[in-house]
């Protein structure tokens, strides 16, 4: 999901109007300072510009940038409210981050260090839960009380929206289903997994071709980690990823890692296992640099995961 967080920001630019906003949220001029916040807004999600997020080659410095620029959006919002592209830059925001560097390293620490793990593990269900809630406010802002019709009435809610909403729903929906995925002794918060593969669903049937296939990837997890008892599919895990494969070229890294981590895994075949993460591996970050930052985490993880192969795998044999 990383790619999906900043589009084309060019630094002068992108600068200029940040440090005017910050000045014209202190002012008395509202007319000019919510201009500002919209042009600011604008350069942080809309091209043309330099992807200066995720076309970076440091990880560990975007890591460091993004809380920053998280509580900066959620300074704009506070002066715009109803400003839906700032909603939906700062849910997507929020699930990256705890996505990319908050969940991810929790699970690789967890034989190392459980206590931190579990720390991270929390940190990283509030983060999820606070993009989901600012993807839901986004659309609030057209549908008024979304979420109290959605839990109301699920289908008739859905049915409401259109391919405009798909961004926010699909912020939404994946904020949901992180948080689900890092509570997993959270009752009350499982039961509604239902709700978000509602969301999902009708979020790809909006859009199939959303940001380069990003909600079949979803899916490729989603069917793919779950026994077919529990109303998963291999099968269907495999047609998301064709269609991922096909829509990114075979040049982005993290659908391969998705589907060795959870069907290869749960199938315990460590040759698709390690078929997939050396192909993962075998792509060139720099081939297509809109997916460089998403492409070299996604190649750090497959790295990690072949690393800890005995431990994934009963019969496992190098």
């Amino acid at each position: 999901m990383t790619q999906l967080f900043f589009r084309n920001l060019r630094f002068p630019t992108g600068y200029s109007i940040l440090f005017a906003c910050i000045l014209l949220l202190g002012s008395g001029c509202g007319a000019l300072r919510r201009s500002a916040i919209r042009n600011l807004a604008g350069v942080f999600s809309d091209p043309p510009g330099s992807n200066v997020f995720v076309q970076d080659d440091d990880p560990e410095l975007i890591r460091d940038a993004l809380p920053f620029a998280l509580k900066t959006y959620e300074a704009l919002l506070a002066s715009d409210p109803r400003n839906r592209d700032l909603f939906r830059v700062t849910a997507g925001g929020f699930v990256n981050y705890a996505n990319a560097f908050v969940h991810e390293e929790a699970k690789r620490l967890e034989e190392l260090d459980f206590q931190r793990s579990q720390d991270l593990r929390r940190r990283a269900t509030k983060l999820y839960l606070r993009g989901r809630n600012y993807a839901l406010a986004g659309l609030t802002i057209d549908y008024p009380d979304f979420e109290k019709k959605l839990r109301k009435d699920l289908k008739q809610g859905l049915d409401t929206l259109s391919p405009k909403d798909v961004p926010l729903l699909f912020w939404a929906a994946a904020g949901w289903a992180g948080a689900i995925s890092t509570d997993v002794n959270n009752m009350s918060l499982i039961a509604e997994l239902p709700m978000v593969e509602a969301m999902m669903r009708r979020a790809l049937e909006l859009d199939k071709y959303f940001e380069g296939g990003a909600i079949h990837e979803f899916f490729i997890t989603y069917e793919g980690s779950r026994s077919e008892a529990m109303g998963g599919s291999a099968k269907r895990a495999l047609e998301h990823f064709d269609h991922v494969v096909s829509l990114t070229r075979g040049e982005k890294a993290s659908p391969y890692v998705s589907l060795a981590s959870s069907v290869a895994v749960r199938k315990q075949d460590y040759k698709m296992f390690k078929g997939l993460l050396h192909k993962a591996l075998a792509i060139d970050p720099d081939a297509v640099p809109e997916w460089r930052l998403a492409n070299i985490l996604a190649q750090e993880k497959a790295q990690w995961l072949l690393d800890h192969s005995p431990e994934l795998f009963l019969d496992y044999e190098e």
